[in-house]
């Protein structure tokens, strides 16, 4: 999701947009993208098209919408904080600056293959421990639905940095969209 078209823009909706407004919008954008209206660029005004579909199916199932939105709200970190280090941590330096390495390696592997996106962050996180590791870590595990895991992931980031209060909204927000999945599942 890191360089992935956000689906309000794409809509070129609101993110409070209405059931109603996103109907609207899906049509005008297919309109407006349809490989019949644009000749001249077919390829194009397909790959456009199927992204105004792909949008509209996940802003038009309210399930789906509530993960995206916490998936947009919890979005990758593209780099570590700076770290100050004394003189007596010369180790703790290079480790530092290795895992940066492995994190920056994940944080490149995010929009391709979630998987070594994940093995890098805990690769990361193993060489020396990130809060923003885990955090990427968490961001990885909701994006490929692993609720759980996502909120031990998080918690950990938390417990690493405890006066980042976005850590903290995260994770608030993953206990508010995995109890809005539990009454789902249990309503059908």
């Amino acid at each position: 999701m890191a360089n992935k078209l956000n689906y309000y823009e794409l809509l070129e909706l609101y993110p409070a947009a209405t059931q109603e407004e996103i109907d609207g919008a899906f049509r005008m954008m297919l309109y407006k993208y349809h490989p019949d209206h644009n000749p001249d660029r077919p390829d194009w005004a397909h790959e456009r098209t199927s992204e105004v579909v792909e949008a509209y199916n996940i802003l038009s199932n309210p399930l789906k919408r509530k993960i995206y939105n916490f998936i947009i709200f919890a979005s990758l970190k593209q780099s570590p904080a700076e770290r100050k280090f004394g003189i007596f941590q010369g180790n703790d330096k290079k480790k530092f600056e290795e895992a940066c390495v492995i994190f920056k390696e994940g944080v490149a592997a995010f929009d391709n293959n979630k998987n070594t996106a994940l093995l890098k962050m805990q690769q990361a996180c193993a060489v020396y421990k990130l809060s923003e590791g885990y955090y990427n870590t968490g961001v990885i595990y909701t994006v490929t639905n692993k609720l759980l895991d996502a909120k031990k992931a998080f918690e950990e980031a938390v417990r690493l940095e405890p006066e980042n209060q976005h850590y903290k909204r995260v994770v608030d927000r993953l206990m508010e969209l995995m109890r809005e999945i539990d009454r789902a599942r249990k309503a059908q």
